[in-house]
C-alpha cells in the first residue's frame, strides 16, 4: 500500500510472479479515513515507525 503526499491511496496486489500489481486509486486523509474505489472504507488504528494497523469495512 502506497500512501502518496497528495492524499492518493494505491493498494497493491500480488500480481504474476508474486510482483505487486497497482489497483486503481484510492483516497486517504489525514484524519485517518481510508476510501478505496471499490467502496471499501477504512481508517488507521495504529501506527509506529515500522507498522501501520488498519481496520476495513466491506
Amino acid at each position: 500500500m502506497e500512501f502518496r503526499p497528495d492524499g492518493t491511496l494505491v493498494d497493491y496486489a500480488i500480481g504474476r510472479g508474486d510482483a505487486p500489481s497497482p489497483g486503481p486509486p484510492g483516497r486517504w486523509d489525514a484524519g485517518g479515513r481510508l476510501a478505496l474505489p471499490s467502496g471499501k472504507t477504512g481508517r488507521v488504528v495504529d501506527s509506529t515507525p515500522d507498522r501501520l494497523d488498519l481496520a476495513w469495512q466491506p
